[in-house]
């Protein structure tokens, strides 16, 4: 589909609706493939449950693998690769695009409240098996996963700017700009 024409005086014009048709069309793309994505993630990671449960269950007497419910683990994991996985759509399906704060820096920082979260409750859960009730007896290292989220969380906040400061916006093009490419490519042509 056109979206530019040039008119017979050289009068350039843009086919408004056809160019807002292609962004909507876009966009339901986009929408399904998220879609697809994720639970194409949900069904892989619902076959590897029921295969785990499923040899936990064969295995489950002392002689073979004790009966520590070690599957746990690894639907606790699978919950939170969902979770992960729904945070890092989430700015996409929330924001608009902007220069000043792109959706990726979203998708990061969601995704670092999600590691705190998750090592607070492995600590939690890690805590009250091995210690007595009312004791704390543990390292306190989401303390330090805590801390270095923080400072990561800072560095992908500044990104933006700082990139943007040295190296210039890549969406915000000025006429000059666009003007030389255009000098410069006509004398090769």
């Amino acid at each position: 589909m056109q979206y530019v024409n040039v008119g017979p005086g050289g009068q350039v014009q843009i086919d408004q609706q056809a160019l807002k048709r292609a962004e909507a069309e876009h966009k339901v793309k986009c929408g399904r493939y998220l879609k697809f994505a994720f639970f194409a993630h949900l069904a892989a990671l619902l076959l590897v449950n029921i295969v785990v449960w499923g040899i936990y269950g064969m295995l489950r007497s002392k002689d073979r693998g004790g009966t520590y419910p070690w599957p746990l683990w690894v639907t606790f994991g699978s919950i939170v690769l969902v979770i992960a996985h729904l945070l890092s759509m989430l700015p996409y399906y929330v924001c608009k695009p902007s220069s000043g704060c792109p959706r990726w820096v979203w998708v990061v920082l969601l995704n670092l409240l999600l590691v705190n979260i998750v090592a607070w409750a492995v600590y939690a859960t890690s805590e009250s098996e091995a210690c007595a009730p009312g004791v704390h007896c543990e390292y306190l290292w989401p303390a330090w996963v805590s801390g270095s989220t923080a400072l990561a969380a800072l560095v992908v906040v500044a990104m933006p700017w700082i990139c943007g400061h040295f190296f210039g916006i890549h969406d915000d093009v000025g006429d000059s700009e666009v003007d030389e490419e255009m000098y410069y490519r006509s004398d090769s042509d």
